[in-house]
């Protein structure tokens, strides 16, 4: 009886470019949170009408953590997943390489589900900007957990 070959599935090769991307569109909305942090929240374009107020949460008591702003947060955490996402670090099998990135995206998810629970429940105000690096973390960690799944299985 022939001994039957288990295919070697890997990693797409779309993945590693919609993590790109992704990364990248989570770093540019850190960048422009971080100067409105270090300017004005008028900065931020964003309607301030019901639960729509991005300067309440962007100036809240929990807009920072030890006296660091979320926004430099965020920003350091797209710094360090950018390189870590990008084409070239996908093929990359090293162990390192491959759970750190599923770990950097899992801590990511960790503090959007802590973030959101503070914006629907303790300040009953949600940031437009914010919401887009929560969609953009939440995508990111599905992809990374996805990507990091057929790395295992080749």
């Amino acid at each position: 009886m022939p001994e039957t070959e288990s295919k070697s599935v890997g990693v797409p090769n779309w993945l590693p470019w919609a993590t790109t991307i992704a990364s990248l569109a989570g770093l540019a909305d850190s960048i422009y949170l971080t100067i409105a942090h270090y300017t004005t929240p008028k900065l931020l374009a964003c309607p301030h009408v019901s639960i729509l107020n991005c300067g309440k949460v962007t100036t809240s008591v929990y807009s920072s953590i030890l006296g660091v702003p979320l926004a430099v947060l965020g920003l350091l955490f797209f710094i360090a997943v950018v390189p870590l996402q990008l084409p070239q670090a996908w093929r990359i099998k090293h162990p390192l390489i491959v759970w750190g990135r599923l770990a950097m995206a899992s801590s990511g998810i960790v503090m959007i589900f802590w973030l959101v629970y503070v914006e629907l429940f303790k300040l009953n105000a949600i940031c437009v900007y914010c919401t887009a690096v929560h969609i953009i973390t939440l995508i990111l960690f599905a992809l990374t957990v996805f990507g990091t799944a057929l790395i295992e299985e080749a």
